[in-house]
This record gives structure tokens, sequence and C-alpha cells, in this order.
């Protein structure tokens, strides 16, 4: 059995944000490694870069960064309010740039051709009525 450090992206902070958590694994490969972090709780496991790096370390380590993840207030969060009162969670969080990247190419709604319509009419009523007025107004 090998271990390795799984460097993951993280939610639950919001659409556009994310936190890199590195998580302990144990397991034969890198491959079974990475898909095992998947599976772990917070992390963004249906976003294409959720794997950042894999790592192989040592037995020492291994329970180091256990013990750390152990110990972080953030992935033993069970709600909002909980989560707001991390301090150092705005320090925490990255741009998640897989969301926005996807967010962008969406195509933008085409608006209804009769609601296009009725507003030009509108507009067009407005500016003929300013120009009426106008015309009063010089003579």
């Amino acid at each position: 059995m090998k271990y390795f450090i799984v460097t993951t992206k993280c939610g639950h902070v919001g659409k556009w944000n994310c936190i890199w958590i590195d998580f302990a694994v144990a397991a034969e490969n890198a491959a079974e490694a990475a898909q095992k972090a998947k599976t772990c709780k917070r992390v963004k496991r249906h976003h294409k870069d959720v794997i950042a790096l894999v790592v192989e370390i040592t037995s020492d380590e291994y329970m180091k960064r256990r013990s750390d993840n152990d110990n972080d207030p953030y992935l033993h969060c069970k709600n909002i309010q909980q989560q707001r009162l991390i301090e150092d969670i705005n320090q925490r969080m990255q741009p998640d740039t897989w969301n926005i990247e996807r967010n962008f190419k969406k195509q933008p709604k085409k608006k209804c051709k009769e609601y296009i319509v009725k507003k030009n009419r509108i507009a067009e009523r407005e500016w003929a009525k300013q120009i009426e007025e106008y015309e009063e107004d010089a003579a």
C-alpha cells in the first residue's frame, strides 16, 4: 500500500469560488488515489479539473496530513452558519475557473419577438411625444 497526497477542489463556498484541499489517501497507485479522493466530502467531483495534483508521500507525512485534515474546521462544517465562523475562510477561497468559463460559454437567452416589437413601439411613441413637446416649446 502506497500513500498519496491528492490536491482536490472543494466547494460549498459559493458557485464562483472553491477551496483547494490536500487529502491524504492510501492506495495502490495514483489513479486509484485520485478516485478515492473524489469520494471525500465537499469535493466538487463533477468538475473536470477536480484533481490538481497527486504526489506519493511517506507514512509519516500521510499521518500528519490526516491529523491536519481532522483539525480543519472547514471539513467538519454542517451548515453555512458554522462555515461563517471560520476566521480564515475568505483567504482560502479562490475563483472557480471551471464554473466561470462554463457560464460565459452559455448563449444568452433570446427574447420573444413580440416583446421586442412592443417595446420598440412604446419607445417610438415616447420619442414622438418628446418631439411634439419640443416643437411646441420652440414655437
